[in-house]
């Protein structure tokens, strides 16, 4: 165990702990996927307390973790807003890092925000509930573009930019899976599982020869993330005909 990752576990125990004696929900600030395996690694010893994860939407990578197990739902602390460029027929086209750079610029720390989603012509930004009427009074130029932030209740999930691909594969394997979608060598693709840049649901896997199974969400940090949505036949070589959906 590294110094890191002591931390974080003496971190969760703290707030396990004073959930539990409180009877009252307590939160992180977001967590990085590197973050929420410290958290998977001490689940069972947090467990008493009772532990959940939420991002804002299903599917979110950066999550807080909340601990209780009070007698009402835990509303998590996460707001989100919605960016868009005040004249849209201006407007530049902006990438992720573009939103988070402008974000940071306020002087927000990495941790009070979560996923940023760009779709086309805007921008879902999920963030802590406390900083949300900072970034929404503040945030009014992107490069060289002036935007609108509001809160927003939309079903952001349903408007995640994806592209499907089919695929044939020989095996459900993980290695299998990232090798065709990234369109790299097999042993290529196994280094990523050794560096420990591979999460599947949000967990870290190492072992490339683990199975997939339809639904599973795949990151491959510094790549992407695809879902592998369903197997639905094979070639007449008998390799299995896969649909992936993968981000942007």
């Amino acid at each position: 165990m590294n110094e890191e990752e002591r931390q974080w576990r003496n971190r969760f125990s703290e707030l396990a702990e004073r959930a539990y004696a409180r009877g009252r929900y307590e939160f992180t600030d977001f967590l990085s996927l590197a973050e929420v395996q410290y958290l998977y690694s001490a689940e069972k010893e947090l467990a008493y307390a009772g532990v959940a994860l939420w991002g804002g939407y299903e599917g979110a990578e950066r999550q807080i973790a909340g601990f209780g197990n009070c007698a009402y739902e835990a509303a998590f602390p996460v707001c989100c807003l919605k960016i868009t460029p005040t004249n849209a027929k201006f407007a530049e086209e902006f990438t992720h890092r573009d939103y988070l750079g402008a974000l940071v610029n306020l002087g927000l720390e990495r941790s009070t925000l979560g996923d940023i989603l760009p779709v086309r012509g805007a921008a879902y930004v999920y963030c802590l509930s406390k900083v949300a009427p900072f970034i929404a009074e503040n945030l009014k130029r992107i490069r060289h573009t002036d935007v609108a932030c509001v809160p927003t209740a939309e079903q952001v999930s349903a408007k995640k930019e994806k592209t499907e691909e089919t695929l044939f594969l020989s095996s459900p394997r993980a290695d299998c899976a990232v090798a065709a979608v990234y369109r790299l060598s097999r042993g290529d693709a196994e280094a990523y599982f050794e560096a420990e840049r591979v999460f599947i649901n949000g967990r870290l896997c190492t072992r490339p020869s683990k199975e997939l199974e339809q639904g599973d969400g795949v990151t491959v940090r510094g790549k992407g993330r695809f879902v592998f949505a369903e197997i639905f036949g094979e070639s007449r070589k008998g390799r299995l005909r896969c649909r992936i959906e993968k981000d942007g």
